[in-house]
């Protein structure tokens, strides 16, 4: 209540520039043009648009993928849009640390790392097989340690060598920002990696470093109607208002983020909500967004109870429907 009281007696100029003096860490630009920029998911979806997006602004491209024949079709893509030659493929699965460490050696050192890759499949916690539980926590989750644990020590040399800064970006999800029905298995490997950004800011800010965590909505990419073939009932009743959106669109919203090194990177206005809402001890950067999130948390408090209300009513009159049809 009085930190309430006393942001109204803060007349809004000096709370921007108390945010200012506050927000860490300090805001950064990072170029691409003749960087190398790695890229796992690059053979389809987002990640070969941003492959292609960040070709065309004159990086060095390496993408990483599990299937040979699609990258080098993905590869030829890249070089076709983009007029670059040196695109590099490499074919690995990120859930093995030592193919993983390979595959960086011989891509060489990494001014952008993006770990893009992913899977998910929507089912209620009973129901699911715990193997496929596994399967993605140790995809979404393990092969992102995989990938910034093995690509690292030649990052730090490399901001040091440069002395330009260097970008961790981590693909996760907006159901990486709020769970809903059906998302158990997914959001948890999804939440996850927000604890990995955030404890990794603090280890890497020192060597010039940024994180990134980017927060897609439902993307049209090739595993998008199977994914939605497979969802509950319930979930496709209370998930629907989330708009879906164009690989590209999303790639290039991600590549923004990334070159002004945000650590949040919401792709759509329920995304910039849900980054105001959920937005907690996460670092910022930019003191109006500090100021936004300042001013705005008590009402995005007030709009998520809301949404709690329609979703749990949403539930219970579905299973109240569902007893009288028995």
């Amino acid at each position: 209540m009085a930190a309430a009281l006393l942001l109204l007696l803060v007349p809004p100029a000096g709370l921007l520039a108390a945010l200012a003096f506050l927000a860490r860490p300090r805001a950064a630009q990072i170029p691409l043009k003749g960087r190398h920029v790695f890229i796992t998911g690059g053979s389809s979806g987002i990640g070969l648009a941003m492959a292609t997006a960040a070709a065309r602004e004159g990086a060095r491209i390496s993408i990483l993928a599990r299937n040979l024949a699609r990258l080098e079709e993905a590869r030829a893509a890249i070089q076709r849009d983009s007029g670059r030659d040196d695109v590099g493929v490499h074919a690995a699965d990120v859930r093995d640390a030592d193919a993983v460490a390979r595959a960086l050696r011989e891509a060489g050192p990494v001014d952008v790392l993006v770990c893009n890759h992913g899977v998910f499949v929507p089912q209620e916690l009973e129901r699911q097989d715990m193997d496929e539980i596994k399967w993605m926590v140790d995809i979404n989750l393990m092969g992102t340690f995989h990938l910034i644990k093995a690509a690292l020590p030649a990052m730090k040399a490399r901001t040091r060598e440069t002395r330009l800064p260097g970008s961790i970006a981590i693909m996760s999800s907006q159901a990486g920002q709020v769970g809903i029905y059906g998302y158990t298995a997914y959001s948890a490997s999804k939440f996850a990696l927000r604890g990995l950004g955030e404890a990794l800011q603090h280890e890497v800010v020192a060597d010039n470093i940024h994180v990134s965590l980017i927060f897609p909505p439902d993307t049209e990419t090739p595993g998008f109607e199977e994914e939605h073939k497979r969802r509950p009932e319930l979930t496709n009743i209370m998930a629907g208002s989330s708009g879906g959106m164009k690989a590209d669109d999303v790639a290039n919203k991600a590549l923004d983020g990334i070159k002004s090194a945000k650590f949040i990177v919401p792709c759509n206005f329920e995304g910039t909500m849900l980054a105001v809402a959920t937005a907690g001890l996460s670092p910022q950067s930019s003191p109006l967004m500090a100021f936004i999130e300042v001013i705005g948390a008590g009402l995005m408090r007030f709009v998520a109870l809301c949404f709690q209300w329609n979703w749990f009513s949403t539930i219970e009159s579905y299973y109240a429907k569902n007893k009288k049809s028995q």
